[in-house]
């Protein structure tokens, strides 16, 4: 079992505070996280915001020039059309990327009241709390899908230690399904288990940004009226043991509790996400939050009784050879249980990136045609 406390205490969330308390504590906690200042990320609005602006205006200019010369019928007017457009999308192009990033960024800046909040909600319900930015502890599952930064970490106490974030993939692969911010509830499971997503159909709208999407031949239908809910995407082949996994009893608590909430399971680790910030000092989110947690927290205990057959057999050879290496006396060594096939999904391009590479090859394709013609 994990260790969040139920009920949980929103008081601290909810009392009004002073600024004199506000100041007092935020400089105890820039004394004991000197991260909290998040210098880098001022320093990245900054050169995320300056072009962006830039870039927009000159955009803007390129489009009243490009009206004025077709108004004005000139002899090259078509050549000058194809490059301004060309040389158009590509600055709108940069501006909705950067721009995206800059916004998000912008919303996540240093905010003292907000750092306090959440200290003293953290110490009231025995948590441990860092402001970020900061790394993924090592271990994590996420780290292998880009470069994880984590902002306002709560931890609970306990071996399987629950842990609750605000993420960004800063360089995510190109086979990351993640969306590059978010947030994120995480959960130790009591053994490896293969790569199962559940993702929620009335969640947040899904990012342009996501490099990779999952393959549709992966989705496995679910029964009764769950699929308008949840569409369940699961390993080619482990479709009994998604089911075997995700009981009706199981489903039916997600539905009540987990809405708007994708639920993901990779190796011994099980993720809640959302595309929006999950640690924010607003009581009612909690409130769901934690009653989600709990709904899943007495149901994953029975999930390290499952076992992957697939790989019994290089399990047996791990084993023996373990043993004699290991020698009388030494530590077993952990095996893992799920076989490769099952320890992720399989992934293609998503639409974004389609529309995103396509839009580039587009417009350098304008450019070209406008140098020759010229």
């Amino acid at each position: 079992m994990q260790t969040l406390s139920t009920p949980v205490d929103v008081g601290p969330l909810t009392e009004r505070v002073s600024r004199r308390e506000v100041r007092r504590s935020w400089r105890a906690l820039v004394a004991e996280h000197p991260e909290a200042r998040d210098t880098t990320g001022t320093i990245r609005r900054v050169m995320l915001g300056v072009p962006t602006v830039a870039v927009a205006i000159v955009a803007l200019v390129l489009a009243g020039i490009l009206v004025a010369e077709v108004v004005r019928g000139e002899t090259q007017v078509s050549t000058a059309v194809i490059v301004q457009a060309s040389l158009g999308g590509v600055l709108a192009l940069t501006c909705v990327l950067t721009g995206t990033t800059w916004l998000r960024l912008l919303r996540r800046r240093r905010r003292p009241r907000v750092h306090h909040r959440l200290m003293r909600f953290a110490a009231a319900n025995s948590m441990s709390y860092q402001p970020g930015p900061t790394g993924a502890e090592r271990g994590s599952p996420l780290k292998a899908r880009g470069g994880l930064n984590l902002t306002r970490v709560l931890r609970t106490a306990g071996e399987r230690a629950i842990e609750f974030a605000n993420y960004e993939l800063a360089a995510p692969t190109s086979t990351s399904t993640s969306p590059p911010f978010g947030g994120y509830a995480a959960l130790r499971l009591p053994a490896p288990l293969p790569n199962i997503l559940l993702r929620s159909e009335d969640g947040p709208r899904r990012s342009l940004l996501t490099p990779a999407a999952l393959r549709g031949s992966q989705v496995l239908s679910l029964e009764g009226d769950f699929d308008r809910f949840f569409r369940l995407y699961c390993p080619e082949g482990y479709e009994r043991d998604a089911l075997y996994l995700f009981t009706p009893d199981v489903m039916a608590r997600l539905v009540d509790h987990l809405r708007g909430l994708d639920v993901e399971i990779i190796d011994d680790w099980m993720y809640l996400v959302s595309s929006r910030d999950l640690v924010t000092d607003r009581a009612d989110r909690w409130l769901a939050l934690t009653a989600a947690v709990d709904a899943l927290d007495d149901r994953v205990e029975r999930w390290g009784r499952w076992r992957d057959e697939r790989a019994a057999g290089a399990a047996g050879a791990g084993a023996a050879g373990a043993a004699s290496a290991g020698g009388v006396g030494q530590p077993p060594v952990r095996v893992r249980q799920v076989a490769k096939q099952g320890r992720r999904l399989r992934t293609i391009w998503s639409p974004g990136t389609i529309a995103i590479t396509s839009a580039t090859a587009l417009c350098f394709a304008g450019l070209v045609v406008a140098v020759a013609l010229h």
